[in-house]
């Protein structure tokens, strides 16, 4: 089975968008295991030897929430939920919409790229979630997602999943949450 280099950097992120040590619940086919756990980079034969081979590991290890051997190996990340944590609960309702993820995209975007021309759009109607951001020439891809990546994930912290806040200005009013981004679609043209 084949599988194209975007079906491959897409799992890569999926499954290693949540840090080392996060807890987590598996909801995954082995029902006798479903419950709280730890989530590890996986360190099977397999995904060791892709890692060897410069892929990006796509699976994670779930390991005892007292950190003790892993139980459970090669799980996707489709079979896991992050925890949140406490802040997190405190925070939730404290969210900004796509449109205005946009806004704040696009000064990152400018600033980190100064004289490159960007096109930052949301998406419309059930893809209202989603960013797609076009350019031609200029940074290359990976800079590009370099940029658009901490929209989804703050890779900072293992207690922390979401989004990290951000603040926009839109029309003289500043607006400070976490980002309600379901996509980000990158598009060299």
């Amino acid at each position: 089975m084949n599988t194209t280099v975007a079906e491959h950097e897409n799992a890569a992120y999926l499954a290693l968008r949540l840090p080392a040590g996060t807890r987590v619940t598996y909801h995954g086919t082995l029902t006798d295991s479903h419950g709280q756990w730890t989530a590890q980079p996986c360190s099977c034969r397999r995904c060791t030897w892709a890692v060897w081979r410069e892929r990006p590991a796509t699976r994670y290890e779930l390991r005892a929430t007292d950190g003790s051997a892993a139980r459970l190996t090669h799980v996707r990340h489709t079979s896991v939920t992050p925890v949140p944590s406490q802040t997190e609960i405190n925070e939730a309702g404290k969210w900004l919409v796509a449109k205005y993820a946009a806004v704040h995209l696009r000064k990152e975007l400018r600033r980190a790229f100064p004289g490159a021309k960007f096109s930052v759009r949301t998406g419309q109607g059930k893809r209202r979630w989603e960013i797609t951001v076009s350019w031609s020439g200029g940074p290359g891809r990976t800079a590009v997602s370099a940029v658009t990546a901490p929209l989804r994930a703050h890779y900072g912290s293992d207690g922390r999943c979401r989004p990290r806040a951000i603040a926009v200005t839109v029309g003289g009013r500043t607006l400070v949450g976490a980002p309600m981004v379901s996509a980000i679609h990158l598009n060299r043209i």
